[in-house]
């Protein structure tokens, strides 16, 4: 649904998803529950200095154009507007990409600038060879195999308060409500499998001797699959605020992080958020069976490079001719409703 204009009387364009579509078609669509999202508002126009006063601060904001209604549900509805019960709240947590090389997360550089280079199987992550590539360098996952040694071993997404206003520090306590404790994981299922790690032991550890696949709750219409991880939930996907819990690779506590110079530096090197932090989602993505046995999903969503655009694995060792394709995995929290995406870009060797 979509406001289709909005400078005088209201009109509403409200469409049905194909999902909606076919429950309508199966007769039974009935409307439970709904959520109001404002993707199309930038709030960076809001214009407090605007010479005819204060009632034309939100002039371009309200004069910002409305997009119809889509009838993709991911394609719409990644900023849903949430109601808090407290009216003393100054700042809201947001969610980042942790692109730390210290934390073993850090994004490509040179070919895929600012996402992730995911190996689709064995071949590619062995570029032909007899032996895996190890280890590999920066912003490239495996896609099959597990190896500890990779300058990449995860992707991290850390929530906290991006400003240091008012005496606001990594340092303070993040209020218990605003913590991200539970998240909703995005992907297409055709293509990627979402991972949580475990020590060889069976129990959540840091570094990856061992992946475990997690569950979907479901798989739309669209094929998005759909994950719920939850902060105590027997997986090691979310990690809790400092204050209750590890943060971080080294397994740095909050009391630690008191009083001791050099841990408050190295604390700025893992850290992404100038304030208080919150929760840590880690996860691992792994390929499809589907993308690791066939090429076809490469013909049919991809592109081909032939050569010009090689890729650097190890720092000595390309991968030149190969076929890839560009998806992203969504992460949403479930207690804000902030959204962020994740760039994938998946790579099988022809």
């Amino acid at each position: 649904m979509a406001f289709l204009d909005n400078s005088g009387d209201i009109i509403l364009d409200a469409v049905l998803t194909d999902a909606g579509r076919q429950r309508m078609a199966r007769g039974n669509f009935k409307i439970t529950k709904f959520a109001f999202g404002d993707e199309e508002i930038n709030y960076g126009v809001f214009n407090s200095s605007h010479p005819s006063g204060s009632a034309f601060y939100d002039l371009e904001v309200m004069q910002t154009p409305i997009l119809e209604a889509f009838t993709n549900n991911t394609s719409l509805m990644k900023s849903k507007l949430i109601t808090m019960s407290r009216n003393n709240i100054l700042f809201l947590p947001t969610l980042k990409l942790n692109d730390n090389t210290s934390n073993r997360t850090k994004t490509d550089s040179s070919t895929f600038k600012g996402g992730y280079i995911v190996l689709a199987e064995m071949n590619t992550e062995k570029n032909g060879g007899a032996q895996v590539v190890s280890p590999l360098a920066a912003g490239i996952l495996r896609g099959e195999s597990q190896a500890i040694t990779d300058n990449t071993r995860h992707i991290a997404i850390d929530q906290g308060i991006d400003s240091s206003e008012s005496g606001l520090s990594f340092k303070s306590e993040l209020s218990d409500d605003l913590v991200e404790t539970a998240f909703l994981i995005r992907c297409d299922h055709r293509l990627l499998q979402i991972h949580y790690v475990v020590n060889v032991e069976g129990n959540p550890a840091g570094d990856p001797a061992k992946t475990v696949s997690h569950t979907n709750q479901f798989v739309d219409d669209d094929g998005i699959a759909s994950y719920y991880v939850a902060l105590g939930d027997g997986t090691s996907f979310v990690e809790g605020k400092a204050g209750t819990g590890t943060r971080n690779i080294d397994n740095r506590k909050r009391s630690t992080l008191i009083g001791s110079s050099d841990v408050l530096t190295m604390a700025g090197i893992n850290e992404v958020f100038e304030g208080p932090l919150g929760s840590i989602l880690r996860l691992y993505p792994r390929t499809s069976m589907h993308v690791r046995q066939s090429s076809s999903l490469f013909d049919e969503l991809g592109t081909t490079v032939a050569s010009g655009t090689d890729i650097d694995l190890d720092g000595t060792d390309l991968l030149t001719a190969y076929k890839y394709i560009d998806t992203l995995i969504n992460i949403v929290g479930v207690t804000t409703g902030y959204s962020i995406d994740i760039p994938i870009r998946i790579v099988r060797k022809t």
